[in-house]
């Protein structure tokens, strides 16, 4: 016997705006996941069977992690019940959960940002399918964006958003118990310089921004709020994108899964001291770094009912 079809049901908050309606559904995950804008909501409807309950928030936290990178919003998802449904044709047809309409944004602004949002979320799944395989086969990435989301969510100005943050790096740059400052600075420091950031002034933040961390994290309460807390968010973000595109490279895959880590972060240290090593490494981060660049508006202006508006809607 068969098992029954379900209709799994979430709500994405934050991923576009409430008042943005889709021109069209998308599909995500082969025709796996639809998403759809109702009442002002945007839900991610998943197609399965009852043994995926509990599973699949699993399957939708891929996609939040790669929106984070591209976007300055942290999505979260809401709701996961699922209803019995006779064919994969029905999915999407079912309601799950009540329905709101969202007030705020000028209608001109969001009329204007309808034309691009189906382009944005299709967008976010053109870069889940080609990095995904990233993800999955190098946990230490997993881990990384993983924590970067939290620290979205959370929001890098709170302590624990920016705990977060740091412990992202640390996934990243170090692979020991010793060092760890040192090693994370100095590595993000050369590796985001290939991205065009300034490598001194990246190194020092870094440094000092582990020094915060390490008191937070030890029960240092006398901290003052540090307005350049943001740039940890900035470093995060560029570290996970270059990283993924260098452990897509089908040489780095060929290396066992327990050493790519280990290579890859020697393979940083020698391009440091190796001019030739450094050229090759900025081409093709340089080359990849085309996958994430946004192919719709960020900010959104123009001159509404009500006065002029500036939108970053994603």
């Amino acid at each position: 016997m068969e098992n029954q079809l379900f209709q799994w049901g979430f709500v994405i908050r934050g991923l576009i705006p409430s008042e943005v309606k889709l021109k069209r559904k998308v599909w995500l995950k082969r025709g796996e996941i639809l998403l759809d804008k109702k009442g002002g909501k945007l839900h991610a409807y998943l197609l399965g069977d009852e043994s995926d309950a509990g599973k699949n928030e699993e399957k939708l936290a891929p996609y939040l992690w790669m929106s984070c990178l591209v976007s300055n919003k942290s999505p979260d998802l809401e709701g996961g019940g699922g209803v019995s449904i006779g064919a994969k044709e029905e999915l999407g047809t079912k309601p799950v959960g009540s329905m709101s309409i969202g007030i705020g944004l000028p209608d001109e602004a969001a009329a204007e940002i309808e034309h691009h949002a189906h382009k944005f979320l299709g967008f976010i799944g053109k870069l889940h399918d080609k990095y995904i395989d990233v993800v999955s086969e190098n946990r230490f990435i997993e881990i990384a964006l993983d924590y970067f989301y939290e620290a979205k969510k959370k929001f890098v100005h709170s302590d624990e958003g920016f705990i977060s943050a740091m412990i992202s790096m640390e996934a990243l740059y170090n692979e020991g118990p010793s060092d760890i400052k040192y090693k994370l600075s100095h590595r993000a420091a050369f590796l985001l310089s290939l991205c065009e950031i300034e490598p001194i002034e990246s190194f020092e933040n870094l440094k000092d921004l582990y020094n915060k961390r390490s008191k937070l994290v030890h029960g240092d309460v006398s901290l003052t709020r540090d307005p350049d807390r943001h740039l940890i968010s900035n470093y995060t973000r560029k570290s996970i994108i270059v990283f993924l595109i260098l452990l897509r490279s089908e040489v780095r895959r060929k290396i066992g899964k327990n050493k790519r880590k280990i290579n890859i972060l020697k393979e940083i240290d020698y391009a440091m001291l190796d001019e030739d090593k450094r050229k090759s490494l900025k081409r093709e981060i340089s080359k990849g770094l085309k996958d994430f660049k946004l192919t719709v508006p960020r900010i959104f202006e123009g001159k509404g009912e009500n006065g002029d508006y500036r939108i970053i809607p994603w």
